[in-house]
């Protein structure tokens, strides 16, 4: 009764971060994440706000807890974690890597959930059709694994040396 209590305070301690009504936005996505690196892992939520010159992240727990606010735009990464301390870096990947042991490719992300490869970065495609279904670019190996009615990617499976990411994408409400 007690661990009932507990999970039913926790849940009523998340915030759910706003949805996006800046006319910047590109994408406004919900989700899961799931992260093997090493030994370790990771499993929660995701909710990303990309915007054009900018990008929003929040990593959540499964009750839906902040565990890591990552704000980053052309001039650095920040982020937030679940003490409030704040990290500052160049870039997310390394930010990430630094404060949470594994890499977020946000740089590429951004193109890859939208099922195309990052311009300006060489890749290699195949397709199942004409519809991409594995890439690999930025040293990242990244598989569609299952797609919306409208062709977008739901699943993406993405690897690279000692790490593997997992995204499952929410419909849109």
């Amino acid at each position: 009764m007690r661990i009932l209590f507990l999970l039913l305070f926790l849940a009523g301690c998340s915030v759910t971060p706003p949805r996006s009504v800046s006319k910047d936005t590109i994408f406004d996505l919900s989700g899961r994440i799931a992260v093997k690196y090493g030994n370790e892992g990771f499993y929660g939520n995701l909710r990303w706000i990309h915007r054009m010159d900018s990008d929003e992240v929040w990593l959540l727990s499964p009750i839906g807890q902040t565990v890591a606010h990552i704000v980053k735009n052309s001039n650095r990464a920040v982020l937030t974690a679940q003490d409030r301390k704040q990290y500052q870096a160049k870039d997310v990947e390394s930010l990430t890597e630094k404060i949470l042991g594994w890499r977020l490719p946000l740089d590429g992300l951004d193109s890859w959930v939208r099922g195309r490869a990052a311009s300006g970065s060489p890749s290699r495609a195949a397709y199942e059709g004409k519809t991409l279904s594995e890439l690999t670019q930025d040293g990242w190996d990244i598989r569609f694994e299952r797609r919306f009615e409208n062709g977008l990617p739901r699943q993406l499976a993405l690897r690279r040396e000692g790490i593997m990411i997992k995204f499952v994408i929410d419909p849109e409400p």
